[in-house]
């Protein structure tokens, strides 16, 4: 049902109700005199607000769950896309797969490293593993090895459906699973960076998996819905009102546990470092990305650093400022692993 169509229904329904409440209310009451005209216009008109206002929140609210619903169906499913090297790829890469958390077959493109560490890149929602290949240039640049894989029921990764998240974590344990029988690769010195979705599973999976040592976050969404701090006006109230709703909505569609909020999880990842990197640009009445990206950092603990790019909205920092992010993410993983 489309929410035009449920709008309609319930304008019609809530007429058809006050009509039989007003037609039951004359037919029980007996005859009294009539009201001066003063009082029964004001009666009137409150009867009028009163009715505006419950035709308002239930005509919203089924908008609002109608809507959720849409975008539950749409962050569920599948995401294929076909995946080709470029012909310009600045650095060489192996095609690879291996298998997720729960054997799914995952598919991506393997760099050895030169200098001993190898970072994990995990791309946005809907996305493939070509969206990190930016990231993948600097850190190789810079002597990493790399692996950059297409999560799950993504681009050429198997899978009948998405979970946001909540159900990847287990995907990075396979990939540290193959990168654990690469003879190239020292298990003792792998991290991983994320961007947007990718960014929330890279801390979802660090929080649950010692062996990553350090954690890039580029503007990592929220698993659950008391992940976004608290609202700060009408629109970011309604924001948090339809979270809640999408947490039960993704619970009842994938009909399993719910995993911790990442404020409840994150500090597991202490003494380990995690840079957390956000866009400062506001968007309309829902602000910036920045409020979320400092609320995580305060659940983290002083290990966590916060890098607010002022004039990036999300995940763009390599367009603003190209230079100084391939400078910051590459000393910042280069101080974790003692090389310069």
């Amino acid at each position: 049902m489309t929410p035009l169509l449920l709008v309609v229904g319930l304008v019609g329904l809530l007429s058809l109700i006050v009509l039989l409440v007003q037609r039951g209310g004359r037919n029980k009451t007996p005859a009294r005199p009539p009201r001066p005209r003063s009082r029964r216009i004001l009666v009137g008109a409150l009867k009028l607000i009163g009715f505006a206002v419950v035709a308002f929140v239930l005509i919203g609210g089924a908008v609002m769950v109608s809507e959720d619903h849409r975008v539950v169906e749409a962050d569920l499913a599948p995401a294929p896309s076909q995946v080709e090297i470029p012909d310009d790829l600045a650095f060489p890469v192996e095609e690879v797969t291996f298998k997720g958390g729960d054997d799914l077959i995952l598919a991506g493109w393997f760099t050895p490293p030169q200098n001993g560490a190898t970072i994990i890149l995990l791309h946005g929602y809907g996305g493939n593993r070509t969206a990190m290949i930016w990231h993948a240039q600097a850190l190789v640049k810079a002597g990493y090895g790399v692996l950059l894989y297409d999560e799950r029921a993504s681009g050429e990764s198997a899978g009948q459906r998405r979970s946001y998240g909540w159900e990847d974590p287990g995907d990075v344990e396979g990939a540290l699973r193959y990168l654990g029988s690469r003879p190239e690769v020292d298990a003792q010195r792998i991290a991983i960076a994320g961007c947007s979705i990718g960014a929330q599973i890279a801390l979802q999976a660090a929080a649950r998996y010692p062996n990553l040592k350090a954690v890039w976050a580029d503007g990592p969404s929220i698993v659950r819905a008391v992940d976004a701090p608290a609202p700060v006006n009408w629109a970011t109230a309604l924001n948090a009102l339809s979270e809640h709703i999408l947490d039960m909505m993704y619970q009842a569609r994938l009909q399993i546990t719910p995993p911790a909020p990442l404020i409840d999880v994150i500090g597991n990842i202490a003494p380990r470092p995690i840079v957390l990197v956000g866009g400062g640009k506001a968007l309309s009445d829902f602000g910036s990305e920045a409020p979320r990206v400092e609320y995580y950092a305060q659940h983290a603990g002083s290990h966590a650093e916060v890098w607010i790019i002022p004039e990036a909205v999300h995940c763009d920092g390599p367009v603003q400022r190209p230079t100084e992010y391939v400078a910051r993410l590459v000393t910042f993983f280069d101080r974790v692993f003692n090389l310069k």
